[in-house]
């Protein structure tokens, strides 16, 4: 048990860092943009709840959100199902064509299947698996991932314009009985993400916002959907669900207080308003958050 623990970490740590596009870094270059926009989507394997593999769809879905950083979940490799598509590698080449972008990804394998279909076809160059990605329209400039449970993972990365603000996105265990699961997923999560320091954590959290296993969540992450809503910034759908029933809200963008970035607004996307139909059995969610200079951060607390 020890040694199959070992090389799945191994296999987790090596799989991530080639799964790192061409990072672009101007080290000349001091990007100063005030804002930063976050999504989190689960782009269910490329394809709506009902209809056909379609992933030009969900590329553009994401290409339409205009944020510069995208957590995504389950995001498949090698399944003969999807194409023995390259799923994270095929989008990232997606957002470059359709904005002329170097847009970079990292990628971390979660299910970690034995079917070699694709393989023993020519089709591709490992088993089948499932997992995390990030795609940012800016260099990624460092990535980590943590295992928390059978078929679930943690990927965190840091960008070159904001080094400071690690940021994190996951899946957690889905339906309701699974809580137990999500209640150990979280136990390994947020000490881990805490030890990078005060940043975002996104993801598809497979609970809504008041069940009892996300609470030591929200007692160190603030919710950008609510804090919008008191701002009145909160865009789209009305209620925030981010499923297509209209009804639940598990997916989030959450936030850590720090004196050097605060929410904007959100905005909950129905893909309809965006002409693509229903492109995933999740809608995705962006928050956008404004830089604050640290100096005058704490030249304003001290008066």
């Amino acid at each position: 048990m020890i040694r199959r623990t070992v090389w799945i970490a191994i296999f987790l740590l090596v799989s991530t860092v080639l799964a790192v596009g061409s990072v672009w870094t101007n080290p000349s270059t001091v990007d100063v943009r005030p804002t930063l926009r976050v999504a989190t989507f689960n782009i269910h394997k490329g394809a709506p709840r009902r209809g056909p593999y379609d992933l030009e769809r969900t590329i553009d879905a994401i290409y339409r959100l205009g944020a510069d950083l995208v957590g995504v979940q389950e995001a498949m490799r090698n399944d003969m199902d999807f194409g023995c598509d390259d799923q994270p590698a095929l989008i990232a080449e997606g957002l470059r064509q359709r904005s002329g972008q170097p847009w970079t990804y990292v990628h971390a394998r979660a299910w970690i299947t034995t079917n070699t279909k694709c393989m023993d076809s020519g089709r591709g160059d490992d088993v089948a698996t499932e997992g995390l990605a990030f795609f940012s329209r800016e260099g990624i400039v460092e990535s980590n991932v943590v295992r928390l449970n059978e078929g679930r993972v943690g990927l965190a990365v840091r960008l070159a314009r904001l080094p400071q603000v690690p940021i994190v996105v996951t899946h957690l265990a889905a339906n309701r009985q699974n809580q137990p699961d999500r209640i150990r997923e979280l136990g390994v999560l947020l000490p881990w993400a805490k030890g990078f320091g005060p940043g975002i954590l996104v993801g598809d959290l497979n609970a809504e916002a008041d069940a009892s296993e996300l609470t030591p969540l929200f007692s160190s992450y603030r919710d950008a959907w609510s804090d919008a809503t008191a701002l009145g910034t909160a865009r789209g759908i009305a209620n925030g669900a981010t499923r297509p029933n209209g009804r639940s809200r598990i997916d989030y963008v959450l936030y850590a207080s720090r004196d050097d970035l605060v929410v904007d607004s959100f905005e909950a996307v129905d893909t309809m308003t965006l002409g693509l139909g229903e492109v995933s059995d999740h809608n995705p969610v962006v928050a956008t958050f404004r830089r604050v200079d640290r100096s005058v951060a704490v030249s304003e607390a001290v008066k």
